[in-house]
């Protein structure tokens, strides 16, 4: 039963990383709009709204308003915060910042920021991201200014977004993984193509545990003492390929 049990992790850790969801460009008003890509057990949003302003976009199944303890992302164009409605007022930021910012950017008079997470952060406050086709419900808003104030009726609104499989592909990236199963520490091999790789371990829910750097030059030997004994996944991205392998922690 164990055996068959880790043959269906491995299957999926494997399955999952091939496939991107995906809702597209969503226009949620005016010059703001949305995309999420959720691959594996990562999301990455995509979100585009003016410049000069601030603005937010929250998810939620079942969100209609800001009152309803709603995990929200809000950047005033220089800082992205994690939160949570809260009541009328500006949702507070959480304790654990989830939110990874990966670009900040102006073209004209839009601002995009890209941003990453772990689908399922661990964090009782944040929205579980499913990789599967679905729905999302979300709550958009913004501002006047980078100053965050009341946003006005017409600056704000719910609407649903549809998630389904992305036509975003990729080559899968090989790499070797050992000692399996591992007491203390792991040692990662790339071939011999790629010179730097991003690694991730995610513990069997797809909670993201830490993110290292690999090279080719380098003898890439994680300690993994922090980890107790268990199942969990290597996941090794460069230049578009993606490679996902189980350990085993004794």
């Amino acid at each position: 039963m164990i055996k068959k049990l880790l043959f269906i992790f491995v299957f999926t850790g494997c399955y999952v990383s091939a496939q991107v969801f995906s809702t597209g460009t969503q226009t949620l008003k005016d010059n703001l709009s949305v995309n999420l890509e959720i691959d594996g057990a990562t999301t990455k949003l995509t979100l585009n709204g003016p410049s000069n302003a601030w603005f937010a976009i929250g998810f939620d199944n079942g969100a209609t308003n800001m009152f309803s303890s709603t995990d929200v992302f809000r950047t005033n164009g220089s800082t992205i915060t994690d939160a949570t409605t809260a009541g009328n007022q500006l949702p507070p930021a959480d304790t654990s910042q989830d939110w990874n910012l990966i670009s900040n950017t102006v073209s004209g008079n839009i601002r995009t920021i890209v941003a990453t997470r772990p689908n399922n952060s661990g964090d009782s406050s944040d929205f579980v991201f499913n990789n599967s086709a679905g729905s999302i419900d979300v709550i958009w808003a913004f501002g006047s200014s980078t100053t965050y104030a009341y946003h006005g009726g017409v600056n704000r609104g719910a609407t649903t977004l549809g998630v389904t499989l992305s036509n975003k592909k990729f080559n899968t990236l090989d790499f070797d993984v050992y000692p399996n199963p591992i007491s203390s520490n792991v040692k990662i091999q790339l071939p011999t193509s790629i010179e730097i790789a991003e690694v991730t371990f995610y513990d069997v829910s797809g909670r993201l545990l830490r993110k290292e750097e690999a090279t080719i030059f380098g003898d890439n030997n994680f300690n993994i003492d922090e980890l107790g004994s268990g199942v969990y996944f290597i996941k090794v991205s460069s230049e578009g390929k993606i490679g996902s392998k189980m350990i085993v922690k004794k």
